[in-house]
């Protein structure tokens, strides 16, 4: 299963130039098994990408993006409304007591925040609380995201993969790579929490998945036929 865990859509991102009717035509036509709309601090666009989705037969995940002094949340599994910034602890409790997830975004950007209110890395502790990391991230640079991806390594957290798409042409540049359909929020969480699944970018998830077809397996780096 192949799934951007990371866009905005204009139903609620004003910063958005995505339409989720067409986001959802492109997803599927560029090989997306599914998409997670993360809303800058509201739920209702991507309650509106889900319900069109349901018509249209695509999955969308609720998402959403919440600023915080820690860094910028993906929050998933919390289908209340949310404040477009709050406390990390606030935050984090909330997510908890939901039986949710939170995963930093793009955290070697350099800035985050609300017009990028805070410089500089995530504080440390932050890494020790959340429960991945997006390690490859459409809008940063290829040193931004290899930085993330030690973040995440040091502190032996999973690792997943988002556009952050704001336009058409960004959707599905970065996903995350489930072995299996997750048919549900709740078996999407157990998966990322488990460390099922790994960030990778679109062609490249696209090209494994047909070798696969053809019998040849990945290994140590490489391709192997079985």
């Amino acid at each position: 299963m192949v799934v951007d865990l990371h866009v905005h859509t204009s139903a609620s991102s004003k910063c958005s130039e995505l339409e989720p009717g067409d986001m959802i035509l492109r997803a599927r036509s560029s090989g997306l098994d599914a998409v997670a709309v993360t809303e800058h601090g509201t739920i209702h666009g991507a309650r509106v990408a889900r319900d069109l989705g349901l018509e249209m037969g695509f999955t969308v995940f609720l998402g959403v993006e919440v600023y915080t002094p820690g860094g910028d949340i993906l929050v998933f599994g919390v289908e209340e409304e949310l404040l477009p910034d709050m406390a990390f602890d606030e935050l984090h409790d909330l997510v908890g007591r939901k039986g949710g997830m939170m995963v930093l975004a793009h955290p070697a950007r350099g800035y985050w925040g609300h017009r990028r209110k805070y410089k500089g890395l995530p504080p440390r502790e932050v890494l020790g609380r959340v429960d991945a990391v997006e390690v490859l991230n459409g809008g940063c640079s290829y040193h931004e995201n290899v930085l993330a991806n030690r973040m995440a390594s040091e502190y032996g957290l999973p690792q997943v993969g988002g556009s952050d798409a704001h336009a058409p042409g960004e959707l599905g540049r970065c996903v995350t790579v489930f072995p299996r359909r997750a048919e549900s929020m709740e078996e999407l969480i157990a998966m990322v929490k488990g460390g099922e699944c790994r960030a990778a970018y679109l062609e490249e998830a696209l090209a494994r998945s047909a070798l696969a077809r053809y019998g040849v397996a990945f290994g140590a780096g490489e391709a192997k036929e079985t």
